[in-house]
């Protein structure tokens, strides 16, 4: 198994449509109505660590790997934990939005 650690200065997440077509788990994907305050969960293959900001951009990955990110809120991070299944790496959490950004 090899791990690979990634430096992240922005949580990156699939649009919830990912989910909705069975190509992404929930927690992979940004909920479709966000609301200020409010705690999320999150999952991301690989090992990924976070500076310690007091605020995260949240982004939206764009479905074509050619398209641009869209930023949908800021977040706090209130936990991460790094875990192995089936020899892959992943890092799961749980984020509090301080700011929602419409589109």
């Amino acid at each position: 198994m090899e791990i690979k650690p990634e430096f992240e200065s922005e949580l990156q997440m699939w649009n919830v449509r990912e989910f909705v077509m069975d190509r992404r788990k929930f927690d992979e994907c940004i909920p479709e109505n966000l609301k200020e305050g409010r705690e999320y969960a999150f999952l991301l293959e690989g090992q990924k660590f976070f500076a310690l900001f007091p605020k995260f951009p949240l982004v939206e990955k764009p479905e074509d790997p050619k398209g641009s990110s869209i930023t949908r809120g800021l977040a706090n991070l209130i936990e991460v934990t790094h875990f192995v299944d089936n020899d892959k790496v992943f890092t799961k959490g749980r984020y509090r939005i301080i700011r929602v950004i419409s589109e």
